[in-house]
């Protein structure tokens, strides 16, 4: 089996090398095999003098330290009693060792010890969980050299969990340290990945009237269709389209988009590095699925990622201009679920979240859309607004309710009847307020026709998505939503249909990093 814990050798002239190692010991602990690569310290040490001393520590901010040689002054030590050699006053137990046989013809020398002498200091406290995450994270911090960076990352990433949930103050200093040193030896990220899902917008909660927060409402985040793209370090901003056979396409007016919103970015802040954006894939615009919002967060996101910005989702979101009367495309792009939002006091503030709750994985969201036609958006959208009427305050209060009273509480606790059914007149409800600027209580007759079909066939959560003409209607599962969708794709005026999952989680953004700018060996 393999011991980790830390090795102390002498060199020629006298300097102790503290080193992390992890020997394959045997049940005994009689015999070590060492395998220190080439160029370490620990393998030049041992070839001059071949004995040292093992130790087995819990503490693993020295393991760390150790790994990353940051050790300056040295721990306390004294010495050993058979070799010579030093033994760390900190550890829990040691053991001398002598060389007895070495093989140096690979990468990772082979050495073959045996313990001539064992001592104990203090018991062993033992590695749970957060120790020995961080003890994974110092054996990949000694191999920056030989793991790609997207490995790397990704490891690091799972451990990063663990220590959140379960480290204490030395466990998360010793990550920290470990969690620079990885940053520090990748260098800049040339290139970062954004992959979004979509925004279902359930109605708006205000429209003029004695409200002091205007707009507001509910939506929901689902995993498909989304946007996926990648901005990569360049000499110019420019746009380039990567989609694959399956993907949406991407129009013109999408890439004009794309191309202002790096111009906005980069009137905002000059330090940007130049970017070309790479777009695989996006959502179908002014279908009601947030194509604008989510693609605009994609882009700032990604070149964002390009650098140490720490800038949030709203402070990006007011930078392409999105946000103006929804904030649940923004903080969907965050966290995903299903969430409310307060509205604004004035265009110019990102509607506040003000609940957001996590949706049964199980559940599913059947799509549908008539086989032409487009939602309201940009100078149409605006117009609408300008032309509908007033939503009464008893309306706003009675959404408020049907949110707070049964929404709300039928996703906590799953119950797909009641979270369907209120979701269905909120829908409803907000459609009669704004049946005079799109033609009915929904924006197309087919569709209309289609809600009224699937409440007959006891589909209870059914309604339009934003200014439509998507319909969307809830599923308990994967098999019923299949069978849902094979019935509506068969409808007439259906031009497509599409089964969704629910989305509880924000935006996947992944910092694509280059090779290290210098070249590190093995700690030991």
């Amino acid at each position: 089996m393999i011991l980790e814990g830390l090795v102390t050798t002498i060199s020629d002239d006298g300097q102790v090398n503290l080193a992390p190692m992890g020997p394959v010991v045997d049940q005994e602990m009689s015999t070590l095999v060492l395998r220190p690569f080439q160029s370490s310290a620990t393998l030049a040490n041992l070839m001059e003098r071949p004995e040292g001393v093992f130790h087995v520590t819990d503490d693993v901010l020295l393991l760390a330290q150790s790994a990353i040689g940051t050790l300056d002054p040295l721990p306390e030590m004294f010495a050993a009693e058979e070799v010579a050699g030093q033994v760390v006053a900190g550890a829990c137990r040691w053991y001398e060792f002598r060389i007895e046989e070495a093989d140096t013809s690979s990468e990772r020398a082979t050495l073959t010890a045996r313990i001539v002498h064992a001592g104990r200091i203090r018991d062993h406290f033992g590695l749970h969980r957060a120790r020995h995450a961080v003890l994974e994270a110092a054996i990949l911090a000694t191999r920056v050299h030989l793991l790609s960076p997207l490995d790397l990352q990704r490891q690091f990433a799972e451990l990063a969990v663990v220590v959140d949930k379960t480290a204490g103050p030395a466990e998360q200093q010793a990550f920290g340290l470990l969690e620079n040193y990885i940053g520090e030896a990748l260098g800049r990220p040339e290139a970062c990945s954004v992959n979004t899902g979509s925004r279902l917008h359930f109605g708006l909660l205000a429209h003029g009237g004695e409200n002091v927060r205007q707009f507001g409402g509910a939506g929901m985040m689902i995993d498909s269709p989304g946007v996926l793209l990648k901005a990569v370090r360049d000499e110019v901003d420019s746009v380039a389209v990567v989609a694959t056979d399956d993907s949406q396409p991407v129009s013109d007016a999408e890439v004009d988009r794309v191309v202002g919103w790096l111009a906005a970015l980069r009137a905002a802040d000059d330090s940007l590095p130049p970017a070309r954006i790479e777009i695989s894939r996006t959502i179908p615009q002014h279908s009601g699925l947030g194509s604008g919002t989510q693609l605009a967060l994609a882009v700032a996101r990604a070149v964002a990622g390009l650098t140490e910005s720490g800038t949030g989702s709203v402070e990006l979101a007011q930078g392409v201009g999105r946000g103006l009367r929804s904030g649940i495309g923004i903080h969907g792009f965050d966290g995903g679920g299903f969430l409310v939002d307060a509205g604004g006091r004035d265009e110019q503030e990102v509607a506040a979240l003000v609940a957001r709750a996590h949706v049964p994985e199980a559940w599913r969201v059947v799509l549908a859309g008539p086989v032409e036609g487009e939602g309201l958006s940009g100078h149409a959208e605006r117009e609408a607004f300008s032309r509908c009427r007033e939503m009464p305050w008893e309306v706003t209060k009675t959404l408020s309710a049907l949110l707070l009273q049964q929404v709300l509480p039928g996703i906590n606790v799953g119950d797909l009847e009641e979270a369907g059914e209120g979701l269905f007149r909120f829908g409803r409800l907000v459609g009669e307020s704004f049946a005079s600027v799109q033609g009915g209580c929904y924006a197309d007759p087919q569709m209309a026709s289609l809600v009224e079909w699937a409440r007959a066939e006891g589909v209870r959560g059914v309604g339009q998505t934003s200014w439509g003409p998507t319909i969307w209607m809830l599923s308990a599962d994967q098999d019923t939503a299949d069978a849902l969708a094979t019935e509506v794709a068969g409808r007439p005026g259906v031009g497509w249909c599409h089964v969704a999952r629910p989305l509880n989680r924000g935006a996947e953004v992944g910092p694509v990093i280059g090779q290290p700018s210098r070249t590190f060996s093995n700690s030991g």
